[in-house]
């Protein structure tokens, strides 16, 4: 049965380089809710036809951004927000204001890829990692039995639909983005031309790269020691500026090598697995190959990771989402960063150095109740483009239909995270 969405005013910031914000628009006006958009780039617009809803378009400055945003909260009087993601600067300005409005504040949601994969879509209200509701969700809820929750289903990908969608939106907004937009500035810490011109560089180089990643499997199985795994993640990622260490990947990457070499086993194997988006222009095996650690340490850029999961005696991360696939599998864990899994129970409690010589693999009581948490509550069936995305936009209207979550303040939240 269609939830009803009645007097509910809905407004939508930036979300995917697709027509999904769109999609859930129309879904919410069906249910009986009005819906509009603040659009911060031609590309917004783009992917903002008018069966959406009206468009709001911001030209002012950043600093201009919340006064004016508490203005419009006035005289609009939304009951809810949708967003994709907490880290883009305007989402970060809207969500600082709402927080101060508290009760008075309308319901902030935000969306992302899922947590859990394949075929979710993450919802939450208030903030993402650092700043997210669910570790003191999960410890008020008592840690529940587990039970069903949202399933995953697998619906067809295509890399070429992702990158005509998200090319169209970053050339809408190189081609008109400072004439309608006089103070836009790309989000993202390379800008797309570069972003671009990484891509074509690791196409040109795919069967140099395709070889590397077949030798690197091959040593990877015929290691007979313990392997470790460190996936690295965006550089430019949000999880990493805002909730990781404070330190630039690359320094990351360095001080978890060093760590291993000096207290890993001595027939134990790092796998420095790259992120299969990263553009290339770190160049991060080039990284492991200069710090000169032989071969204790193996740079993975390509390949399934299954095999070495299910190898892995234990994984460490930033806050990555391969750290809580790993939680799932029984793989020891540890958090360098700040992440929603990381928990008594889930995560390899001590320091790093300690970690190498004694992972202490999860809880599995604990890991299935986190996981039918986790569906139950924050996640729902869809995807971004493609067949899923309106799915996944019927289902997200119907989840905004209903109740939000309680709020926790984020000193409840702190005092539930382990200490990074």
């Amino acid at each position: 049965m269609r939830m009803t969405l009645t007097d509910r005013k809905v407004i939508f910031l930036q979300g995917p380089s697709s027509l999904f914000f769109a999609h859930v628009a129309r879904s919410c006006r069906k249910r009986g809710a009005e819906t509009l958009r603040i659009g911060f780039a031609p590309g917004d617009h783009l992917y903002w036809p008018r069966s959406a809803g009206r468009y709001l378009a911001w030209r002012g400055t950043p600093a201009d951004y919340r006064a004016e945003l508490r203005r419009l909260l006035e005289r609009e009087r939304p009951t809810d927000l949708v967003m994709l993601g907490d880290g883009r600067p305007y989402h970060r300005m809207t969500l600082d204001l709402l927080r101060g409005l508290r009760t008075q504040a309308p319901t902030p949601w935000i969306v992302e890829h899922g947590y859990l994969r394949p075929g979710l879509i993450l919802v939450e209200t208030w903030g993402m990692g650092g700043m997210s509701q669910i570790p003191a969700a999960f410890r008020a809820s008592g840690a529940p039995a587990a039970g069903q929750g949202a399933p995953g289903v697998a619906f067809p990908g295509s890399f070429a639909r992702y990158a005509a969608l998200d090319v169209g939106y970053h050339l809408a907004n190189l081609c008109a983005g400072r004439l309608l937009y006089p103070h836009y500035r790309p989000y993202a810490e390379d800008g797309p031309i570069r972003e671009y011109a990484g891509w074509i560089g690791k196409g040109l180089a795919l069967p140099r790269r395709r070889a590397a990643a077949a030798r690197a499997a091959a040593r990877i199985a015929a290691h007979r020691g313990p392997v470790f795994l460190f996936p690295l993640q965006l550089a430019g990622d949000y999880q990493i500026r805002n909730y990781g260490t404070g330190e630039p990947l690359s320094v990351i990457l360095r001080r978890v090598m060093d760590s291993f070499v000096a207290h890993a086993p001595p027939d134990a194997l790092l796998v420095v697995r790259q992120h299969p988006l990263d553009n290339g222009l770190a160049h991060w095996g080039r990284q492991v190959a200069q710090a000169g650690l032989g071969e204790r340490v193996v740079f993975q850029d390509g390949g399934s990771s299954a095999p070495v999961m299910a190898r892995a005696a234990g994984i460490v991360t930033v806050n990555s989402t391969m750290g809580l696939e790993a939680i799932l599998k029984g793989v020891p864990c540890h958090v360098l960063g700040r992440a929603i899994y990381a928990l008594p129970g889930l995560v390899s409690e001590g320091t790093l150095e300690a970690f190498w010589s004694a992972p202490r693999a999860p809880d599995a009581g604990r890991v299935s109740a986190f996981e039918a948490f986790l569906r139950r509550n924050y996640h729902v069936l869809g995807s971004f483009d493609g067949p899923g995305a309106l799915v996944g936009a019927e289902n997200l209207a119907d989840r905004l239909a209903l109740p939000p979550p309680p709020v926790f303040l984020h000193d409840e939240m702190e005092r539930e995270c382990l200490p990074s």
